[in-house]
């Protein structure tokens, strides 16, 4: 009896695999290097670019990745202190701060008290413009 249950469960086994060795089509081998296939490669190629280049106008014309709402932290101007290092004064809202700047960190050097929210900068003024107002803001921060 155990030779017949070891008959019936061998051939149960091998009876998916005889069934589709006997269904199994047979596929032709493609050239890589045929005409067809190196056609159909660079059309995928430029199907993947011309998304690339859709997606950059697209974000592009939506003004980029910026947040909805007003800008709310503005550069007020920059004095550079080496090669790696820099002072910058931001408003952030109605807060202005002088960060340091150096290789791989920020440093909050000082924040400027007062009321910042209504008055109007320009942000375009020359390196001896910011650094004439720079050393008037801290002579004011000492002297308090």
């Amino acid at each position: 009896m155990s030779r017949l249950h070891n008959l019936v469960v061998a051939s149960m086994l091998l009876l998916p695999l005889a069934v589709n060795a006997a269904t199994e089509e047979k596929v032709m081998p493609v050239d890589p290097l045929s005409a067809s296939s190196i056609a159909n490669m660079f059309l995928g190629l430029g199907l993947v670019l011309a998304l690339i280049f859709l997606m950059a106008w697209v974000v592009r014309r939506m003004g980029g990745m910026q947040l909805s709402g007003s800008q709310r932290i503005r550069l007020l101007g920059g004095l550079s202190l080496g090669p790696r290092e820099k002072v910058v004064l931001i408003q952030v809202e109605n807060k202005r701060l002088l960060l340091g700047v150096a290789q791989g960190q920020v440093n909050t050097l000082h924040q400027l008290e007062g009321d910042y929210e209504n008055i109007a900068e320009q942000t375009t003024g020359s390196a001896t413009d910011f650094k004439a107002k720079f050393v008037q803001a801290l002579n004011n921060t000492i002297k308090k």
